[in-house]
């Protein structure tokens, strides 16, 4: 029976995909959090929202190319539909994530969520469409 276990464990995990690589965030990201202001709360707050108005910017020139990339209306139609879905789960997923019943980490982990998701989303972007 524990046999069974192990294979059907090691069925699921060569059948799930691969974690996706680490999302790009920009050097003075990392700098801004080692500095002793990106230490507390506000001061990580702070660097999260900075870079999140970088990679925002990304992620909307990757969405610019990749709807360029679309010939007819009905695809530039579903790439825009999905981003407005996907804009409203990220939204809302990683605002589950603050509570002030939870202290002030709730807003830092919020705001992480918002950016990590939009670097992500911005790698996918980048590389939506590519031939070759």
């Amino acid at each position: 029976m524990i046999r069974f276990f192990a294979a059907v464990l090691l069925l699921a995990a060569a059948a799930s995909p691969a974690r996706a690589a680490d999302p790009k965030y920009s050097a003075a990201y990392d700098k801004c959090l080692a500095a002793p202001s990106g230490q507390s709360t506000a001061g990580m707050i702070d660097c999260i929202g900075t870079e999140w108005q970088a990679q925002d910017a990304r992620l909307n020139r990757a969405y610019q190319v990749a709807l360029k990339r679309l010939e007819l209306p009905r695809q530039k139609a579903a790439l825009q539909k999905a981003q407005r879905a996907w804009i409203a789960f990220r939204d809302a997923d990683c605002a589950s994530l603050a509570d002030p019943d939870w202290g002030t980490i709730s807003r830092v982990e919020a705001a992480s969520c918002r950016l990590d998701r939009t670097a992500r989303r911005a790698d996918e972007l980048e590389d939506f469409r590519k031939l070759g």
